[in-house]
């Protein structure tokens, strides 16, 4: 005969006591349990980081960073879909702000102490606090928060249907976000030129000596530097700003006038030009600037991620009224 509801409730009270008498791991996983799982993480990133030799993880770059992203969104669908109480919990509010805490406080390590300084201390460096966003623990704190944001919503999705989509389209936007920023990482380019006046410039190259060419030209035709007015709160001769007047030549035999200025860049075919600062030549003249040319071919994504996240916080705040009990939905 079927068990009574008071039956199954009595079971599950039952079930719920063996497990709290037993060990740490058995029991009904809580905040506790998120906090030892996130914490450890982030001793076995150190301890990648420590063997590592303090050098931080090399990001991969396209295909492989797509074929590990299609893999590890594959593998969250296909654990979204068993009934168990690790899954729920890998999918939870604790578990979630376990992730959140640890990456806010890896993110202030990072902002108090200098990034890449070549001076730090040997522990400083074998530890990873110099590079602490291309650390093993501040990218591993990263994944256990895209397991979560991507279990709580597929879980959602299958539970509730159409009714939970302005609750997905928030967490499904952060979690594509999150996903281009740390899979794409691999595919960014940062590099360097220098444009000197009357001559064209496509070449440039990385932090690593290596030369690529930039899918157009650049002509300098005027740079000139506008310095502060002299006066008790200025520094004579400091500059106020520094502007590049450029033809961009591009492929197809057309020719576009720009201004790049410090706080104004070039975005052009993928590619975002910061005039970051200016050399004097052998006469003393400034007729040459730095330039840095950065390419990021996952930005798009990132941005559509932004955008769908905050689509979807817009529309919990003007659901949640008509969620309260004793309202009635337009």
């Amino acid at each position: 005969m079927p068990r009574r509801p008071e039956d199954r409730i009595e079971a599950e009270v039952r079930q719920s006591a063996a497990r709290s008498a037993s060990g740490f791991w058995t029991r009904d996983l809580g905040p506790a349990h998120a906090t030892a799982a996130v914490g450890g993480a982030a001793v076995a990133g150190w301890a990648m980081e420590f063997f590592l030799g303090g050098r931080g993880v090399t990001p991969p770059g396209w295909p492989t960073n797509a074929i590990f992203l299609g893999l590890f969104a594959g593998w969250l669908v296909v654990l979204s879909r068993r009934e168990s109480r690790i899954v729920a919990w890998l999918g939870g509010v604790p578990f979630g702000m376990a992730c959140l805490v640890a990456i806010i406080l890896l993110g202030a390590i990072g902002g108090v102490v200098p990034q890449d300084a070549a001076a730090s201390p040997p522990w400083v460096r074998t530890l990873g606090f110099d590079h602490v966003f291309s650390g093993p623990p501040f990218l591993l704190s990263l994944l256990l928060l895209m397991t979560n944001l991507g279990l709580a919503t597929l879980r959602k999705v299958r539970a509730l249907g159409a009714k939970a989509w302005f609750f997905s389209l928030n967490h499904a936007g952060l979690w594509i976000a999150l996903a281009a920023g740390i899979f794409g990482a691999g595919d960014i380019t940062r590099a360097r030129t220098v444009l000197i006046e009357g001559q064209a410039e496509a070449m440039i190259v990385d932090a690593k000596g290596r030369h690529g060419y930039l899918p157009f030209g650049l002509f300098l035709t005027r740079f000139f530097v506008e310095p502060h007015p002299t006066g008790p709160d200025s520094q004579p001769g400091a500059p106020k700003q520094f502007v590049a007047e450029v033809v961009v030549l591009h492929k197809n035999q057309t020719r576009e006038n720009v201004t790049i200025e410090v706080n104004r860049p070039l975005r052009r075919d993928g590619w975002t030009l910061y005039l970051t600062n200016y050399e004097l030549s052998e006469s003393g003249l400034t007729d040459q600037c730095l330039v840095e040319a950065v390419s990021d071919p996952w930005l798009p994504a990132v941005y559509a991620g932004i955008f769908l996240w905050l689509a979807g916080a817009v529309a919990m705040l003007f659901r949640c009224p008509f969620d309260q009990p004793g309202r009635r939905r337009a």
